[in-house]
């Protein structure tokens, strides 16, 4: 656990004791509120340097006294944008690979868990689908639901518009390859794929459970998870003919990888 960790380096001598927060939860369990209560008081006296990537995940994991007294510094998560956007050649070669050349793609990029919610994924893409019959959904990523989905889909009859293709490293190639992210997760603290599908230029359709400081660019639609039809006409109203160009968007928003290793050195060297 992260508050043995800290406890192990302070004991050593360490006198920079970093900590960021990087998720946000609702619903706890009855075991999770214990161990919240029990372990918040001993990071915040330990942890020198608290950091979140929002405000939502600085009140998960420091709590609202810390982020109200101005403890927890914000930082924003980085992008490399020498990786991270729009790849024409790879959209290509994705497409290609994986028979989506004439598909009009959905895409999403997650652990197939509860948090991300894709089980209401597939109803929307259901909805997706009787209105656009050409549509096609792209899953990337494993985890312990993916067979109860794959199962899902096929009750539905969409396994044949469904790709799954497990962890990849070629990711800012497949969000090139999309032509929507939607993204109906119950909670984030502050999802890096969303912010990867910006830097790509990519239009994103999420929950509003996520923060609104999720939305860098413009690209982004909040829609609460109530109506998959909703959801639906929101993707297929998103997708534009061209690729949006973010990168000035992102350095003006201190998104890019060196704005913010400048101000993480910052933090820990001169503000702890």
């Amino acid at each position: 656990m992260t508050v043995t960790d800290l406890i192990a380096a302070k004991l050593g001598g360490a006198k920079m004791l970093a900590m960021r927060s990087c998720n946000a939860l609702a619903g706890l369990s009855v075991v999770e509120k214990i161990c919240d209560f029990v372990f918040r008081p001993i990071l915040n006296a330990v942890a020198n340097v608290k950091i979140a990537p929002s405000k939502l995940a600085a009140i998960y994991t420091f709590g609202k006294r810390q982020v109200n007294r101005g403890n927890v510094y914000l930082l924003n998560n980085a992008v490399d944008l020498n990786v991270f956007s729009y790849d024409e050649a790879g959209r290509e070669a994705i497409r290609q690979e994986l028979g989506l050349q004439d598909k009009l793609v959905v895409g999403h990029i997650g652990r197939f868990s509860r948090q991300k919610n894709h089980e209401f994924l597939l109803d929307i893409f259901r909805a997706i689908k009787e209105k656009n019959e050409n549509a096609a959904l792209l899953l990337v990523g494993k985890g312990e639901l993916e067979e109860s989905i794959r199962k899902k889909a096929e009750e539905l009859g969409l396994t044949e518009s469904v790709v799954l293709t497990g962890v990849r490293a070629d990711v800012p190639q497949l969000l090139s390859a999309m032509d929507v992210f939607v993204f109906p997760s119950l909670f984030e603290g502050m999802p890096n794929t969303v912010i990867e599908a910006q830097a790509t230029g990519l239009p994103c359709v999420i929950a509003d459970t996520i923060t609104p400081e999720a939305d860098i660019t413009g690209l982004v639609k909040y829609l609460p998870l109530e109506k998959p039809e909703s959801w639906a006409e929101a993707a297929l109203t998103s997708v534009r003919s061209e690729r949006l160009d973010t990168k000035e968007m992102f350095v003006h928003n201190k998104y890019d990888i060196n704005s913010v290793a400048q101000e993480f050195t910052r933090l820990v060297f001169e503000e702890a």
